[in-house]
């Protein structure tokens, strides 16, 4: 009996060895970003001075053998952004998410030592896919050692934000989004050092379910973009191509180049500029251009940045000229 006793019991504790749960980690971390700006041809002026910051709640834990990650974005209003669990596997990650959409990740890649060149002037209608929707994004980081990356992504109702609460779903009947997919590919080029190139696609579909609701025009949203980019000691050079086709039957294109120039280890400047134009539904085209120089100097946690832009034809509007100039202090924590 005493045998039995000592053999349950040890069987006891080896089941309990084997189902205890790994404690997981989770961190808070942050930046923000103090700028004074200033330029002409704004419709408002307000004050020059501004503040971005932002929180990251990021949690990790092992199940089996395999990472599995949480994070979640908190605002300056101190309210909940993207969040996002994803799951690491041997055959890539699959993540849950509404944390960035790999479209939008590349919708200008040309090199630059602060800002995009539109990032202070104008506003344009570049590829942005289902950035900021909840849904199914798959990584692969390697394929077959190719040094490439494929980036998917799915949801089931494009445009619909963020997640919806446990156990109910959002959606109305009548005109609305179908679902949305896109993909990109992007790595080195073999046996070129320096050379690497990308292309990605999406598409937004729109669902009539009342045909009273909408008229027949109604059509899906198409995006896509590729870049090529070049690495050669100090300098980086590189191109990129973008399209929009929207369901208004109004198509935006865009011609992105950019040159950086690193100083040191500390200090890069950078040269970019951007041609866009819109085509309207009944044919008429309007050109946008920005051009941006800008530096930025690191010391430690604490970057220093200064980027000075415009534009013509803003916005799409044409004779409408903007221009600005930004300090910035950035600091992690």
């Amino acid at each position: 009996m005493k045998n039995i006793t000592k053999l349950g019991l040890s069987a006891l504790a080896g089941t309990l060895a084997i189902t205890s749960a790994n404690a997981g980690e989770m961190s808070l971390t942050g930046s923000m970003e103090a700028t004074y700006t200033t330029g002409s041809g704004y419709s408002n002026i307000g004050n020059e001075l501004g503040m971005d910051k932002e929180l990251s709640v990021t949690g990790s834990t092992d199940v089996n053998g395999n990472t599995v990650s949480y994070k979640q974005t908190i605002t300056d209003a101190m309210a909940y952004n993207d969040s996002e669990l994803s799951f690491g596997t041997d055959f890539g990650t699959i993540a849950l998410t509404s944390a960035g959409a790999p479209i939008s990740a590349i919708d200008d890649v040309t090199p630059t030592a602060f800002e995009e060149a539109n990032a202070m002037v104008g506003s344009i209608d570049d590829v942005n896919g289902n950035d900021g929707t909840y849904g199914i994004r798959y990584t692969l980081a390697d394929v077959m050692g190719s040094g490439f990356t494929v980036d998917a992504f799915y949801t089931g109702d494009a445009g619909s934000g963020d997640a919806q609460a446990d156990n109910g779903t959002a959606g109305t009947a009548g005109a609305g989004s179908g679902d949305g997919k896109e993909i990109v590919i992007k790595g080195s080029v073999p046996m070129v050092e320096g050379l690497s190139v990308g292309a990605g696609y999406a598409i937004m579909e729109t669902i009539n379910q009342d045909s009273q609701a909408v008229g027949p025009g109604t059509t899906d949203q198409d995006e896509g973009t590729a870049y090529v980019k070049y690495a050669t000691g100090p300098f980086s050079l590189g191109y990129q191509i973008g399209a929009v086709s929207t369901g208004g039957n109004v198509l935006y294109k865009q011609q992105y180049y950019g040159i950086s120039y690193t100083v040191s280890d500390d200090l890069s400047v950078s040269y970019n500029w951007i041609d866009a134009s819109k085509t309207a539904a009944d044919g008429l085209r309007t050109e946008q251009d920005f051009d941006s120089i800008s530096a930025s100097y690191s010391m430690g946690g604490m970057t220093i940045n200064i980027a000075d832009s415009d534009c013509s034809n803003c916005s799409y509007s044409a004779n409408r000229s903007t221009d600005a100039t930004t300090v910035s202090l950035a600091i992690a924590f």
